[in-house]
Order: structure tokens, then C-alpha cells, then sequence
């Protein structure tokens, strides 16, 4: 039988209950969801499901992740509601594509985990399952592993087996609107363009369920806990003077600024710290790249380089408490060297509260 798997979270315990009810049936996973947005996001994804699978013990095929095609597909739906006639096309895209790889395995049954989730439509799934069946000369297994229950039972197993277990559906549309509903910004939809790994990030998951693999790997005990951190985003920011536009870096946690006019710096001696330049009119604090290299014994020779190679996240939260109290908000900027004249700031940035993963290894005494 071909199983065609949209996540972790629902193949999990849909596998599961389905090597109970067919114990002779071998099981092939499908995972084809061209539908995730990001890219990354639907890699972090096929980890997961290919470590369910071993798990399981169930062979697994790759599909293709073809979003161009995809996106063209539900073409003037982009507005519709979750449950909508967008996600009942993205259904058949989906289950198309699972029909044909059943096809071309030789199988004569499929199905998919899309049954086990809470957020499709069961019943339009099984119309819509049998209907692509008789297209392509197969049955379309219909189970119900949501009743009794169920859904209780698979979010227990998936907290049990240390699965990511993602916070929105997959497709741009529906966390576009998702994030509206919550009166959050889509942190999904920025990457900064240095690399810089960021708290909330998308390849901060990566990096926690690569450590997660690598720690399994070699038998060490560890717990995967979702913890409650504030996340900042800088969407833009511009330091400008008489001569235009000044070559800067915005420090973590430096607040939003509506192009305030910060007056000529005052640039003091401050000790262990050096000389940091102080807004005449605002909060704003103004270090020099040469001030950077020493309190962080780094080697940077322009601006430019620190903004195409960042420091680690957590040096620049380092650096902050250094200049100002730890928890402070105002805003931290590095510049080449120091300067004269009347100078304006404009900051747009973004904070707010992310359940984060993270992997604690334990330490064996």
C-alpha cells in the first residue's frame, strides 16, 4: 500500500494504526508536498518523516518539490479560507501525484495521513481520494484514525518520539492569514541574506533537530522542549547624514525608530568599553567598528564585512550588555569610525513571543 505522507505529526501515529488494521500489508510512504513554504521549511519536514520512517520500519519515496507548479495550480484561490477550495485542489495535486507513484511501484491501494489531521476536511478527503482511485484504476484506503480520541493519542506519540512538530499547515496563503488572525509577523516569510542563524528562525529548527539526530546517533539522553523567547526581527534600517547614506550595522534588540534626528554624537571614553558616541537627542548608542574588534577580540575591516559575515546571535546579545543593561531595547550601532555632524536613524524592526525548540542534552554523572 502507498501512503502518501504530508508531515511527521499526522504519519506518525497514522503508519502506526495502519500496520495494526493491514499486519500483512507492506507499507510505502510518499512524502510529496510541494505545497510547504519555504523550501527549508519543507526540507526540515522530510528529515522528520524520513527518521519517522525508520522508526516505523517503512520505505520511504521522495517527491519532487516543484512550489513553481504548485503555486500556479491554485491560481485565484490565494484568498480562500483554510478548508477552502484552495486546499481542495492542493488535495488533488497531491493525491494525483500519489496515484500515479502507486502506479509506478506496481501498487494497487493508497491513501494518505492528510486523514489524521485535524485541520482537513475527512469526508471531502474520502470523496476526493476515491475519486483519483477509479481515474487511475485504484482503491483509496479510507480509515478514520481521528475518533476515539485519536487526535489526543497522536499528539501524545509525537511528543513521546521527539517529532517537530510545526505550528502552521504549510502553504504561504494559509500562514499569511494565520499570522494576520494572530496578530503576528510570518518570521516564515524573511531569512536574513548573511546566513545569521536567528532564534525563531526556520534554520534554527534545522540546526535543533540536527542536533537532535547527531545526539540519537550516539546514544546520548537528551530532552526537546518548546520554551517561550522573545524574538527580534530588523525588517530595515538606515543611518544617514549630511553626506547621505553612513555604512552601519544594527545591534539584536535594537528598537523601531521613525527617522529620528539624532543631533551630533557625543563620543566619550567609557571604560573597558572604549569610546561610544551618545545621541544628543535620543537613546541611540554609536560603537565604532575598532570598539567591536576589541570588546569581542574579532578582526572585522569594514562595515560591510560584519554585515555579510554577522557575529553569532548570542556575541551580539553579549555586546549589547556590555554597552547597556542587558535587557535594554535602545538602539546599539556600529559604524566604521566616528563621525561629525547631525546624523538621522531609522529603524523598522519587530518583536514578539515564539514557542522555540530547543535540545538539552543530559549529562550522565
Amino acid at each position: 500500500m502507498l501512503v502518501h505522507i504530508c508531515c511527521s505529526v499526522d504519519s506518525h501515529y497514522f503508519l502506526s494504526e495502519l500496520q495494526k488494521v493491514y499486519p500483512e500489508e507492506k507499507m510505502i510512504g510518499f512524502f510529496y508536498n510541494p505545497n510547504i513554504h519555504p523550501k527549508s521549511e519543507h526540507d526540515l519536514r522530510l528529515l522528520d518523516v524520513r527518521r519517522s520512517c525508520e522508526m516505523l520500519g517503512v520505505e520511504l519515496h521522495e517527491g519532487k518539490y516543484d512550489d513553481a507548479d504548485w503555486t500556479q495550480s491554485v491560481r485565484g484561490l490565494e484568498d480562500e479560507p483554510e478548508k477552502g477550495e484552495r486546499c481542495s485542489v492542493c488535495f488533488d495535486v497531491r493525491l494525483i501525484e500519489s496515484a500515479k507513484m502507486a502506479q509506478t511501484l506496481g501498487q494497487k491501494t493508497f491513501t494518505t495521513t492528510l486523514l489524521s489531521s485535524p485541520m482537513k476536511t475527512q469526508q471531502v478527503l474520502f470523496a476526493q481520494g476515491d475519486k483519483i482511485a477509479q481515474d487511475f484504476g485504484l482503491d483509496f484506503v479510507k480509515i478514520d484514525v481521528r475518533s476515539n480520541g485519536g487526535t489526543q493519542k497522536q499528539n501524545e506519540l509525537s511528543k513521546k518520539d521527539n517529532l517537530y512538530r510545526q505550528n502552521y499547515c504549510g502553504c504561504k496563503f494559509a500562514l499569511q492569514k494565520q499570522r494576520e488572525k494572530q496578530g503576528r509577523f510570518p518570521l516564515e516569510f524573511i531569512s536574513p541574506v548573511s546566513g545569521q542563524v536567528m532564534p525563531g528562525s526556520i534554520e534554527y529548527r534545522n540546526a535543533v533537530f540536527a542536533k537532535r539526530d547527531e545526539l540519537e546517533k550516539h546514544n546520548k539522553p537528551y530532552i526537546l522542549t518548546q520554551q517561550t523567547q522573545l524574538i527580534w526581527r530588523c525588517l530595515s534600517a538606515k543611518v544617514s547624514g549630511a553626506d547621505g547614506v553612513i555604512p552601519s550595522y544594527i545591534l539584536a534588540h535594537s528598537c523601531s525608530k521613525k527617522s529620528v534626528r539624532l543631533g551630533q554624537l557625543l563620543w566619550i571614553d567609557v571604560p573597558e568599553i572604549g569610546r561610544v558616541g551618545y545621541s544628543r537627542r535620543d537613546d541611540s548608542v554609536f560603537l565604532t567598528l575598532e570598539g567591536l574588534n576589541a570588546l569581542l577580540h574579532v578582526d572585522y575591516q569594514s562595515v560591510e564585512e560584519l554585515c555579510k559575515n554577522p557575529l553569532h546571535y548570542q556575541d551580539e546579545l553579549h555586546l549589547r550588555s556590555q554597552i547597556a543593561p542587558a535587557h535594554s531595547l535602545i538602539p546599539i550601532v556600529i559604524i566604521q569610525k566616528e563621525l561629525e555632524g547631525d546624523m538621522r536613524l531609522e529603524i523598522n524592526s519587530v518583536f514578539q513571543e515564539e514557542r522555540v525548540f530547543e535540545v538539552i542534552e543530559i549529562k550522565m554523572t
